[in-house]
């Protein structure tokens, strides 16, 4: 008797054991392909990915179903693998093979990730603001944090007010209290979004960032709302790089040529003739930067529609040499009403969203 309740207690406790046994299973496809996992009869990923996990697999046979679309046809990968009982709290890792259409053993690891994964908690500024402060026509503060003024007329182009010292100052101050490179970078680009400054005023706010990427970006982005854009050069020594400084000299380059192209004031896109010379010209370089050095060099002094943009396009093969090009183009159409129909020209929706973005704010 007694022996039967211990095998009873051991049955018991092997099940329990057995049912806490989870492990996890990671499918990626070879080439990057998206696809929904089916795993035991549940859907692992309602969004199709292209790297899919799934959590909570116990012992034993495991069923595994694969859809994606291929030209509007669905197909479907039935195919199952089994984990033996020594396996507890693993990750068996397997690859979507597209071109044989199986699933092949990759690994069996530790977890890499919990279902649920760690939040951390968000950073907090050093120091609190106080709230119902103003300081000066730069914010106010409620709740602790900075709710901007726009001095900013999109309209008109051009501030209601300039910033002070004082005002930077506030900013800077601002900056120091917080402990994340993130914030900083989401207040100074609010701050050069709604104001206008001077050149020493735009290096100080920018010097106050850290990786060298974010300075020159926000270089870039601060330029349109400098006052005195005769004196832009005085940013140049917060860029720490040669290959930063010489990409802040390009942008330099392409705003004249922007206002050349615009006292051009387009209403007649040029001849055939004169428009084939320019695609011949292109055409003669034989890398992707060469021909878009060229194509931005003609188009400072060209105007063009949208079809013969459409053919210089063309002549690109990346998404990145094309909307460097179209923007530019963008400046010499005569019939910008019809930019959007240049959308479709790039291969990536980012790309398009970027044009799109780029000519509203024309």
């Amino acid at each position: 008797m007694f022996i039967k309740k211990i095998t009873i207690v051991l049955c018991v406790f092997l099940a329990l054991l057995t049912k806490s046994q989870t492990n996890s299973l990671v499918v990626f496809s070879n080439v990057g392909q998206v696809f929904t996992l089916t795993l035991n009869d549940e859907i692992a990923n309602k969004v199709p990915e292209s790297n899919v996990k799934a959590f909570n697999l116990s012992t034993g046979w495991q069923k595994v179903k694969i859809s994606k679309n291929l030209n509007n046809k669905e197909m479907i990968l039935v195919d199952s693998f089994f984990i033996a009982d020594k396996y507890i709290n693993k990750e068996f890792t397997y690859v979507f093979t597209e071109t044989a259409n199986k699933l092949t053993f990759n690994s069996i690891e530790e977890p890499s990730a919990p279902a649920i994964p760690n939040v951390p908690e968000a950073p907090k500024e050093i120091v609190p603001l106080v709230d119902n402060s103003i300081y000066g026509d730069l914010y106010q503060a409620k709740n602790n944090k900075p709710v901007f003024f726009n001095n900013y007329n999109k309209e008109e182009k051009k501030c209601t007010v300039d910033l002070s010292d004082k005002e930077i100052n506030y900013a800077l101050n601002l900056f120091k209290k917080c402990n994340d490179d993130e914030v900083v970078l989401i207040y100074l680009n609010t701050i050069l979004e709604n104001n206008c400054y001077t050149s020493i005023q735009l290096n100080q706010l920018i010097s106050s960032l850290n990786l060298e990427m974010d300075i020159l970006n926000s270089a870039k982005k601060g330029f349109p709302h400098v006052t005195d854009k005769q004196n832009i050069n005085i940013l140049v020594p917060a860029l720490k790089y040669q290959s930063m400084k010489d990409a802040f000299a390009r942008f330099l380059q392409d705003e004249q040529a922007v206002i050349k192209q615009n006292n051009l004031n387009c209403k007649i896109a040029i001849s055939d003739s004169k428009f084939n010379e320019l695609i011949a010209a292109i055409k003669e370089k034989k890398y992707e930067n060469e021909k878009t050095i060229v194509a931005k060099k003609q188009l400072v002094s060209s105007c063009i529609n949208t079809i013969q943009a459409q053919k210089i396009v063309a002549l690109f093969s990346h998404d990145r040499e094309r909307i460097e090009v179209m923007k530019s183009a963008f400046n010499t159409l005569v019939d910008k009403e019809n930019a959007k129909n240049l959308v479709s020209e790039f291969q990536f929706q980012e790309t398009r969203d970027e044009f799109i973005k780029y000519i509203e704010n024309k």
